[in-house]
């Protein structure tokens, strides 16, 4: 999570309600009232943009580490379509209602052990939905995403294609992020789902009302029907009631997704990077600062590129894994680790989340509070085809024991884009097996190349020298991706010894690129033949 300041609001400032949307009557920028303690008289308002962070009993600009203070409670529903619609004030486990707060609207309905929950629907909403500045604000106006996206889906062959036309204002950085292509791909092809955020936008040209200078309205939509969806959620609990008012959703998982197996994104500006001259070095780019103020009142610029905050996210996982795809068009010639000479070498504390312009104020910045558990790893089975076979071959040939777990995508690390695959956008995973040769375990380390056409040797360790694998793996993981794809030698020498580890180069393959069987053969000889010489 980034650290991150929203100005004038005071230190410890507690979100106590969410109240109703406004604009004004000639412009287009939306706001959303707010009651905080302390009270902000001034302005308790922020930007439609800031709505990613807004949940009720949410503290803005924290200055230490809080515990989310409430009843948390998971349950599974079996569908929406039962569900009531109430305001907040017709709750009673709030002692005391605010106004603008207690106007607002709310679903009520009954879970398993006959607890009534009352779940605001602007948080439900921005669960599924505002995960973004984009998406927050398009949402108002229900007819963007036909104008800015192309959505075509063959069912027969189970591919989805979207277009971005050149005229869409979505960062072209979350295309980068498989977890933000996924929630797009389900607003945009899922029908029940792009009803149901549209529905925003439609509400709101229904029952919004002109008063004086300004369009006011109470949010409002529909909800997808989220059949059998677990939701995990923190609020207020009343036993004598055996009811609950939700404050923040934490989690939604088995979100059904219902669409095809694979969704192609096409962008004009879409590039992949190519070797160019120099030493192969990475850069890390700009330093980012401890802290960003997100100055609400500014304007942003169209100038820079767009810092990504990370808030306290929200953990989403659908019920299939559907892999989603850039489709690159143009290359771009990498500077292979150096920076452009105007490239600051700090990067502005001060950023504006506003949608940019050509004569914004402050550098470009939006938030992404997607946590995606969805268990995917199997799509990226097939870039190690070859190695498992090989694999394969030392048990069956060579009598060797073997177990091999489940792919593991490589985490985000700050300032660094090597978790994902320059071709297509996908996770780069990392394979983890358990070997035996001879009497002798050791661990096998492979990573996901397959963007560049610089092989990284297998890295195999003694098991005997790891104490805790996974806190092991972890650490690997992290060096691995601040040294650009590269084994951190130092890191094996230090934490098992100079001679507990070993790479094993891969098998080196014919002109079409592909290994045959007599490869895969040849390597998995060579293989044990190396560790054979290592235990005589």
């Amino acid at each position: 999570m980034d650290k991150f300041r929203i100005d004038g609001f005071s230190d410890d400032s507690l979100i106590n309600g969410i109240g109703s949307l406004f604009r004004r009557a000639d412009g287009s920028r939306w706001y959303i009232n707010l009651s905080t303690t302390p009270v902000k008289n001034e302005r308790s308002y922020l930007t439609l943009s800031q709505a990613p962070v807004l949940a009720r009993q949410r503290i803005l600009n924290s200055k230490i580490e809080i515990s989310k203070v409430g009843y948390h409670k998971s349950f599974t529903i079996s569908d929406t379509q039962d569900w009531q619609v109430k305001k907040v004030k017709d709750c009673k486990v709030i002692k005391h209602h605010r106004k603008a707060d207690g106007e607002q609207h709310c679903f009520v309905f009954q879970i398993d052990d006959g607890i009534t929950v009352y779940l605001p629907q602007f948080e439900l909403a921005r669960a599924l939905f505002l995960h973004d500045g984009y998406l927050s604000r398009t949402a108002m106006t229900p007819d963007v995403l036909q104008a800015e996206f192309d959505v075509i889906v063959n069912k027969d062959i189970g591919i989805a294609t979207i277009d971005v036309m050149p005229n869409c204002t979505y960062k072209i950085d979350y295309y980068n992020e498989p977890s933000c292509r996924r929630l797009l791909s389900w607003i945009l092809i899922n029908d029940n789902v792009r009803r149901s955020y549209e529905s925003i936008g439609r509400y709101q040209l229904l029952e919004g009302e002109e008063l004086g200078k300004y369009r006011v309205w109470d949010f409002r939509f529909t909800p997808p029907l989220l059949e059998n969806t677990r939701f995990s959620v923190k609020g207020w609990f009343d036993p004598d009631l055996n009811s609950m008012f939700v404050h923040e959703i934490e989690g939604l998982a088995d979100i059904p997704i219902n669409l095809p197996e694979k969704v192609l994104f096409s962008h004009p500006n879409f590039t992949k990077d190519v070797s160019g001259k120099g030493n192969g070095g990475y850069a890390a780019g700009t330093e980012r600062p401890l802290e960003h103020n997100i100055d609400d009142e500014a304007s942003a610029s169209a100038d820079n590129k767009v810092v990504i905050i990370k808030p306290p996210s929200i953990a989403m996982s659908f019920d299939k894994a559907v892999e989603t795809i850039k489709v690159t068009q143009k290359n771009c010639i990498s500077r292979n680790g150096q920076l452009d000479d105007d490239t600051p070498e700090t990067a502005s504390k001060d950023v504006s989340t506003d949608e940019s312009t050509t004569t914004g104020e402050l550098p470009n910045a939006d938030w992404d509070n997607i946590d995606d558990q969805t268990d995917d790893s199997h799509l990226y089975l097939n870039k190690f085809e070859s190695y498992f076979k090989m694999l394969d071959l030392l048990k069956d040939n060579y009598g060797c024991k073997l177990v091999v777990y489940s792919l593991r995508k490589l985490p985000k690390v700050a300032r660094c884009t090597k978790h994902l695959l320059a071709t297509d956008g996908n996770p780069r995973c990392l394979s983890v097996s358990y070997i035996e040769i001879d009497n002798v375990a050791y661990y096998l380390l492979e990573v996901d190349t397959s963007d560049t056409n610089k092989s990284l040797s297998t890295k195999a360790i003694q098991a005997s020298a790891i104490v805790k694998l996974d806190d092991f793996i972890e650490s690997v993981e992290k060096q691995l991706l601040r040294g650009s794809i590269s084994w951190p030698k130092e890191y094996f020498d230090y934490s098992v010894g100079k001679s507990c580890h070993l790479g094993i180069s891969h098998q080196q393959s014919g002109k079409n690129g592909s290994l045959t069987q007599e490869d895969i053969n040849n390597w998995s000889k060579r293989f044990y033949q190396k560790f054979v010489v290592i235990v005589s």
